[in-house]
């Protein structure tokens, strides 16, 4: 039998649902979930599929992914990533993501963990009790180190460094918005527009002639750049420096945008709550006493993981797509040809059938049988099947390293009188974050 697919509510003409996109994003996704576990949507124009049942999303990207491609959000993406690993589908995407898996082995990752901690301690080491800082610009600022050191260790990659530390908000304020709100607006020579595209082509050309430099030079600095240019293809020949062009940009957009995020919501939620900061002090004290962070406290810092995990649920990506090959048959709902589908894990995670109050940050309701038995689907920080962000464990570990290291030394304060609210980009993140650090102890290194 086949079922209806309703409509969202309050659909305008020629703009249809647009006005709820460009508002109030997340919130209009997560309304959803009441609607159908497959709701329509109309995106200026363009129809477009919601879904909000974890066995639907489960099969569009895991169990019957062979019908689907990356759909419209990616063929924008291509602007700034390329033919990068988080943009390609099918044998494309398998032939990169083997090349690619040495570089993200947990062993590799394992090895970036001193950098991380390094990083992180010298952020937390440059702030001077009661001053002011802007928490969201300072984690922006920390994961790009973090990135740019492991990508460019070498001073050859300098020039390419400052340019995606300073041009990657602006791109990735662009990005989104193209996505979900089509029109030939973006042709023309608006303010936002012009910048969009000149920050895309000062990292293109910044990063290109940082691989131009690490080729001529031939030395091995130990760094990501010298390891993609000693890959090989299916031929034993070099990769192309264009391929290498789009990995580097692609680890640089995922390795800074949703990280820099997910940091800023935890010392937030950490700072504003004294139940969860002193559990939290309390294990890093048993944990690391005055002892430096390192990689093998991570496992023990299980409250903290979970600090990061609830996290991940309730500031997730807003959306990801993918469209159909062909007439599909998805569940007990026909799609057809080259539909497309998008894919809210904030709306998955923002479930009430799955998530119990969940609105309510709860770190704890991570240790219930109830959200240790999720099905398939319903929770998807970093998406799932073949597609699953291949930085993951490096994106979890970052945050946990940071998180530590601020955290021992510091009690963060939220600065009186600021109304944080979510702006989505290509992450979920607080669109201003103000807060005034307090000295714990002095720590013994």
């Amino acid at each position: 039998m086949i079922t209806r697919i309703p409509t969202a509510a309050n659909r305008l003409p020629l703009i249809g649902h647009g006005v709820q996109l460009a508002r109030r994003r997340t919130e209009f996704l997560a309304s959803l979930t009441e609607v159908g576990e497959i709701v329509e949507i109309n995106m200026a124009g363009m129809p477009a599929y919601v879904l909000t049942d974890p066995d639907l999303v489960w099969r569009v990207l895991v169990s019957e992914s062979h019908n689907y491609l990356r759909g419209r959000m990616f063929d924008k993406m291509t602007e700034v990533l390329g033919d990068g690993l988080a943009t390609i589908s099918g044998e494309a995407h398998r032939d990169t993501r083997r090349i690619l898996q040495s570089t993200f082995h947990k062993r590799q990752i394992a090895a970036y963990g001193p950098v991380m901690s390094s990083i992180a301690a010298d952020v937390a080491e440059s702030w001077r009790a009661g001053q002011v800082i802007e928490i969201d610009d300072a984690m922006n600022d920390l994961t790009a180190r973090v990135v740019n050191g492991i990508l460019f260790s070498s001073d050859l990659g300098a020039a390419a460094a400052d340019a995606i530390q300073r041009r990657l908000p602006v791109v990735m304020r662009g990005m989104l918005t193209r996505t979900l709100i089509p029109g030939a607006w973006q042709l023309l020579p608006l303010p936002a527009n012009i910048r969009y595209r000149r920050s895309i082509e000062q990292m293109d050309s910044a990063i290109d002639a940082a691989i131009a430099a690490y080729r001529s030079s031939g030395a091995d600095y130990s760094d990501m750049l010298t390891t993609l240019l000693s890959l090989k293809d299916e031929t034993g020949n070099p990769m192309s420096d264009q391929w290498i062009h789009d990995q580097v940009i692609t680890v640089a957009v995922g390795g800074i945008e949703t990280t820099s995020a997910a940091l800023s919501w935890c010392l937030r939620y950490i700072g504003t709550r004294p139940d969860l900061e002193q559990e939290l002090h309390e294990e890093l004290d048993a944990v690391l006493g005055d002892r430096p962070v390192e990689l093998g406290h991570v496992m023990a810092l299980k409250f903290l993981g979970r600090v990061v995990q609830e996290v991940l649920r309730m500031h997730a990506v807003a959306v990801f797509m993918r469209r159909t090959i062909g007439p599909t048959q998805l569940g007990s709902y026909k799609l057809p040809a080259s539909a497309e589908i998008i894919v809210s894990p904030y709306t998955m995670h923002r479930s009430a059938r799955w998530f119990p109050e969940h609105g309510r940050f709860d770190p704890d309701r991570w240790l219930r049988s109830e959200t240790q038995n999720l099905p398939k689907g319903a929770f998807i920080p970093f998406s799932a099947g073949h597609t699953k962000c291949i930085a993951d464990n490096f994106a979890v570990l970052e945050i946990t390293l940071a998180l530590a290291e601020i955290c021992r030394r510091w009690r963060l304060r939220p600065v009186p009188g600021q109304a944080v609210r979510e702006v989505t980009t290509g992450a979920t993140r607080p669109n201003r974050l103000t807060m005034r650090p307090e000295l714990r102890s002095p720590v013994t290194e």
